[in-house]
């Protein structure tokens, strides 16, 4: 409703701006009046930022829904224009404040302001196409995590964040990824550094990742180049969503006399988040129905293939279907379906223990699992596999659609240290990633188990920064930690990199590693099965299979965990030649294969590495 009642700030015929303020029935704010000014005075023969001269909104109350401000500009410049609201209330003192607009398009550069463009490019000139080759469903993507201003902070000079960002899709593309979860991207009320979870401006897009000095009349165009940049590579997009609070910019409940009065923040939805944090509030319709406008906004115009929704149990209530999370994924589901779009990917950040029930009964498609990050960070700490680490590969099992859904897992992502950090732990005197190695199986079974690959950028060379857990209000999480490109090309990033590509090209390839197959099922047993599959706690091994035997295209994924050669005997498998996918062209060394004679095989690994084994007649052949 708000983006097609044009509330915001609009370019009218390429010159004239119309500002529009929305404020929905209900609590009466008690405005009596509203004034806008900024940085387009001057341009009108004014004065900037003259509030007592800025234009008045007239107020028009005929739709039911809500009371409308609005006004227009006379025919102004080319150009970036930064504006408030100067918002007088009917109270004895005639209260007045500077408010920011809820419902910008564009984030100001500083002193939480908005912003509206005038020229440019055109909305015909910044089409997005549909991702090369159709877009696909999320259970057969590999995923890495991008945080814009981190990922391209090195090398982007005076350039636009987002424009930057294209420079290295190729890089991905050759690793292996096929879709990109950008952090968010969405205003939060300045141009200075930010994670992106403290949103002001639900509509607005960051000016921190899209202005450029002496190019002020090109904003949204930059998000559109990048994401049909990614598009015709082939790379699916998806948005990481903050619905479930806002930061304390948001605009909203400065347009209330008292504050407490304002719908979308009047009181917690499903618990309070703490901190400087708003939230919203769900249990007014009005919150409801912007919080899906938003979605629909950035889908819509963006072409978007998914949205993650952070913070997704703060907002979630199992006894109301219509309100919070429930009525935003059916709503959003349904406006999909009258678009006739498949395939958008609906990830929730819902870390308790009916995640996998929430996915199940909703239209989302995956759930963030941090059982692989645990295991995996515990392991290596511990200097011992974890027996949970199969579990943990395998717990698509509890989704009652495996085929549609899966859980998003991950050795690590932003909220948490890299993994490569718990690596240089082991070795503190190096300083560095010096047994890097340790990492190998683990990166194996992340792209070898039933959930979907996730990656944050930096993991892929072995990046080993630490973030605090929680740093108890200091804003210590919230850090920049540029990656480092240089690193990618030193001998540890090239030989990680050279493990995720060719792990992604086989995830990308075979059929098997997407599908939701994998025997032995869930067990807390620490010792092998009679066939050879399962744990083998003392001597740090892991073998399981991916995929239907009775199609003869299983797969048999070996790790081993440990600082010497293990071996595991395996039973039950198709007589003939098995191939090491691992190995061979694309791979790490001559090409490897053992004969399976009477359905057993013995099978040696390297210590801190794996086997990925088929059979030879399908070895080279992809099957989806």
């Amino acid at each position: 409703m708000w983006m097609e009642s044009r509330c915001g700030a609009w370019s009218v015929d390429d010159e004239v701006v119309e500002f529009r303020v929305f404020l929905p029935s209900g609590a009466d704010p008690r405005i009596a009046g509203i004034r806008v000014a900024g940085t387009f005075q001057g341009a009108l023969g004014g004065t900037d930022w003259d509030f007592e001269a800025g234009l008045a909104l007239q107020r028009d109350d005929s739709d039911p829904r809500g009371t409308f401000w609005s006004v227009r500009t006379a025919p102004l410049p080319q150009g970036f224009y930064e504006y408030k609201y100067a918002v007088t209330f009917d109270d004895p003192a005639a209260t007045r404040r500077i408010v920011s607009d809820p419902c910008a398009r564009y984030g100001g550069l500083a002193d939480d302001n908005s912003a509206v463009v005038v020229g440019g490019s055109t909305a015909q000139d910044n089409t997005v196409p549909p991702v090369s080759g159709g877009r696909r469903p999320l259970t057969e993507l590999v995923v890495y995590e991008l945080m814009i201003d981190d990922f391209t902070a090195e090398y982007r000079a005076g350039r636009a964040p987002l424009d930057a960002v294209v420079d290295r899709l190729d890089g991905l593309v050759a690793l292996g990824f096929t879709a990109i979860l950008f952090l968010p991207w969405t205003a939060w009320g300045d141009a200075g550094f930010n994670w992106g979870y403290e949103p002001s401006q639900y509509f607005a897009l960051a000016p921190r990742y899209a202005h450029v000095a002496g190019d002020p009349a090109e904003k949204l165009s930059r998000l559109k180049s990048l994401v049909r940049a990614c598009h015709e590579r082939g790379l699916q997009v998806l948005m990481d969503g903050v619905f479930n609070h806002s930061g304390p910019a948001f605009p909203y409940p400065d347009l209330y006399l008292d504050r407490a009065d304002c719908p979308f923040t009047a009181h917690p939805f499903g618990g309070d988040f703490g901190g400087s944090l708003i939230d919203l509030d769900f249990s007014q319709q009005c919150t409801n129905d912007f919080v899906l406008d938003v979605c629909c906004y950035w889908i819509e115009t963006f072409g978007l293939d998914g949205i993650r929704f952070d913070a997704a149990a703060w907002y979630y209530v199992a006894t109301d279907p219509t309100q919070g999370l429930l009525g935003l994924l059916s709503g959003l589901q349904a406006w999909l379906d009258g678009r006739g779009e498949t395939d958008v990917a609906f990830m929730l950040e819902y870390l308790q223990l009916d995640a996998a029930q929430v996915v199940n009964t909703t239209a989302a498609t995956s759930f963030w699992d941090n059982a692989l990050h645990d295991t995996t960070f515990g392991g290596l700490l511990a200097g011992r596999l974890d027996p949970h680490l199969l579990d943990a590969l395998n717990n698509r099992s509890w989704l009652s659609d495996p085929d549609g859904k899966a859980p998003t897992v991950y050795l690590s992502n932003h909220d948490h240290s890299q993994v490569g950090w718990t690596v240089a732990r082991i070795d503190p005197d190096s300083g560095v990633t010096a047994q890097w190695w340790r990492l190998q199986p683990y990166l194996i079974a992340l792209y070898t188990g039933t959930g979907v690959p996730l990656v944050p950028n930096g993991q892929e060379y072995g990046a080993d920064h630490f973030v605090p857990e929680n740093d108890n209000h200091t804003g210590r999480r919230v850090l920049s930690r540029p990656v480092q490109w240089h690193l990618a090309v030193d001998p540890i990033g090239r030989s990680l990199a050279a493990l995720h590509s060719r792990l992604g090209q086989l995830r990308n390839t075979r059929a098997e590693l997407r599908g939701p197959q994998m025997q032995p099922p869930l067990s807390d047993q620490a010792n092998l099965s009679a066939d050879g599959l399962g744990v083998d706690a003392e001597h740090q091994l892991v073998a399981f299979r991916r995929g239907d035997p009775s199609t003869g295209r299983a797969l048999v994924v070996l790790l081993n965990f440990s600082d010497v050669p293990g071996s595991v005997d395996l039973s039950g498998l198709a007589e003939g030649e098995w191939a090491d996918l691992l190995t061979g062209p694309g791979g790490f060394g001559d090409p490897w294969s053992c004969r399976v004679v009477d359905g057993r095989v013995s099978i040696e690994i390297s210590s801190h590495w794996g086997r990925i084994l088929a059979p030879a007649g399908s070895a080279n052949a992809p099957t989806g």
